[in-house]
């Protein structure tokens, strides 16, 4: 009896113990932890749901979208709900490798947060998750807004593309989330916090298997606020002509602006690339095609390829000149014979122009002439003046990144040579060949100088207040006595072909020597000659000379854009 007693307050010491602990444990469950636990609960029974918010549209100078925005199906799950069996059948639905389901599982926090692991689905893979819906746990389609670019390649440069945003960007950009799209390159890039809007949020009810059972009430939703509109200066069928003058060349690069406030009519660049196709996400060989290194058409050439300019330096050697008072208009020096000795060097011309004056010289481009030009005014100012007109310097168009060329003076032909370098590679500069590279873009602005009586052009490609040009301390008059050489290179000289009737064009041409190839053809010019409306740079890779290639296409495109601003007739 007493043992049996003696088991009966054990049980009933050990019961309460039990109740003890179940009530310390309930209490702080629901006094300590209540919060904590009713979130979670929270979480499982109620999905934030992300409005995608559309980006802002783009415009060309006339108002015609250049980009805009799409309807698109998307696929998205919610890690907390989703099982081995359901990554599996996604994989295989939308044709992804599960190790990139998992890939972006591992991105979020938040378990129960939607992610979205497909965009752009075609309508054969929604048809097909929609008849899996009840066997697939966690997962979600629907429709969101996606960036389109109606135009496909032809603004692919100016505007850029945007991307998938990538885990290690999402750490120092707290606004963003997995799935989200980001400017990569172009205004896109440049104008990111300009067209991204803010995406809505909804509070949805689901159901232990992720399925939605409806809208919350007592969650106040917030409202998407789509990103602002953008207005550029892009004439959009200057671009389309643009692209037929340039088809039967596989590289090059064409820019024209109005030389008087830098707007930006046109940016093209060649080979292009179809931006579309980065929305839905592109195969590992479509990636290594645009990255090809040979073809590169990912590069803006326009603004980031560097080539040697040609005789087109030759009017700021000119200008160099006349400026620093160191020569007269009238000065000549010992005739074109086709061949100009540097000791024993020969340094040769494209032929034989026997005696000329500075204005002759630049009409019909002769190289031994600027040899001896070069050669009079020395390294040092020629290098102090290709400064000024904006030579190794970027533009300040509003596109990044800008490549600033190169600019070689005194101590670049030192630290790169030596005591080894010669008066040979000033008359290689002279005449625009060796170590001097631009942009078309640079080259453009720098001939500005001549459109505005002595002032650069700063370029923009967005209807935004900002500086249009730079004015340099210049000799107006020797400005313009180069200027009427620009008239005449047009007119009767190397850059005939570029003529467009009733109306004074005033360029240049250029043929810059490649090592790797054929030569490239370079026509720069603007017109009318006085107050000019249009300034052109056009370079062709290895077509061959400025002035039966480029400056034929310059001249369709000066042409092209006169006509539509009826500032000549067609007769």
């Amino acid at each position: 009896m007493e043992q049996e007693l003696k088991r009966y307050r054990v049980f009933e010491a050990g019961l309460i113990l039990a109740f003890s602990l179940i009530i310390i444990f309930s209490f702080k469950l629901q006094i300590f932890e209540g919060k904590k636990y009713y979130r979670l609960a929270e979480e499982n029974r109620i999905k934030k749901k992300y409005i995608m918010a559309p980006r802002g549209k783009i415009f060309d100078r006339n108002g015609k979208e250049i980009a805009n925005t799409r309807p698109g199906f998307y696929a998205s799950i919610i890690p907390a709900l989703i099982d081995s069996f359901t990554i599996e059948k996604l994989a295989q639905i939308l044709n992804i490798d599960k190790s990139r389901i998992i890939a972006k599982i591992n991105l979020e926090k938040n378990p129960y947060v939607s992610l979205k692991i497909a965009h752009d689905i075609t309508i054969a893979q929604l048809s097909l998750l929609e008849e899996s819906i009840e066997e697939l746990r966690g997962i979600e389609v629907g429709v969101e807004p996606l960036r389109n670019y109606p135009y496909n390649e032809l603004f692919s440069h100016a505007l850029g593309y945007v991307d998938e945003i990538t885990k290690e960007e999402i750490k120092n950009l707290p606004s963003y989330k997995t799935g989200d799209y980001i400017g990569r390159s172009g205004l896109e890039k440049v104008y990111e916090s300009h067209l991204k809007g803010k995406d809505g949020i909804e509070y949805i009810e689901v159901d232990v298997r992720g399925k939605e059972v409806g809208r919350l009430s007592e969650y106040r939703p917030l409202p998407v606020e789509p990103g602002k509109d953008l207005w550029t200066t892009l004439d959009l069928e200057l671009a389309e002509s643009t692209a037929v003058f340039m088809k039967e060349y596989e590289r090059g690069a064409a820019v024209a602006f109005n030389p008087q406030n830098g707007e930006v009519y046109l940016l093209f660049s060649k080979p292009v690339f179809d931006p579309n196709k980065f929305i839905s996400g592109l195969s590992d060989s479509e990636w290594q095609a645009l990255n090809n290194p040979k073809v590169a058409p990912l590069l803006n050439r326009a603004t980031m390829s560097c080539y040697p300019i040609g005789s087109t330096i030759k009017p700021f050697i000119a200008l160099a000149a006349l400026d620093a008072n160191l020569i007269k208009v009238e000065k000549t020096f010992s005739p074109c014979k086709g061949v100009y000795y540097l000791g024993k060097r020969p340094f040769r011309c494209w032929k034989i122009h026997g005696q000329l004056s500075l204005i002759d010289a630049i009409i019909n481009s002769c190289d031994i002439y600027f040899y001896q030009l070069g050669r009079f005014i020395g390294i040092d100012i020629i290098a102090e003046y290709l400064n000024k007109f904006g030579f190794g310097k970027e533009t300040g168009i509003d596109l990044i990144p800008e490549n600033r060329g190169i600019l070689p003076d005194r101590k670049w032909f030192e630290n790169k040579y030596g005591k080894n370098w010669t008066e040979g590679h000033i008359f290689n500069l002279s005449i625009g060949q060796g170590d001097i590279l631009a942009t078309p873009l640079q080259l453009a602005c720098a001939y500005s100088v001549f459109a505005n009586d002595g002032k650069i052009a700063i370029p923009h490609l967005t209807k935004i207040d900002r500086k249009q040009k730079r004015e340099i301390l210049i000799d107006k008059k020797a400005v313009e006595t180069i200027k009427k050489a620009l008239s005449g290179v047009v007119a009767r000289g190397t850059g005939v072909l570029a003529r467009v009737l009733d109306i004074e064009i005033c360029g240049k041409t250029g043929t810059a020597e490649n090592p790797h190839g054929e030569d490239h053809s370079i026509f720069v010019g603007f017109a009318p000659a006085q107050n000019p409306e249009i300034l052109v740079c056009v370079i062709v890779e290895n077509a061959g000379h400025g002035g039966s290639i480029a400056a034929p296409i310059a001249g369709k495109i000066i042409k092209t854009f006169l006509l539509k601003n009826k500032l000549i007739t067609v007769k």
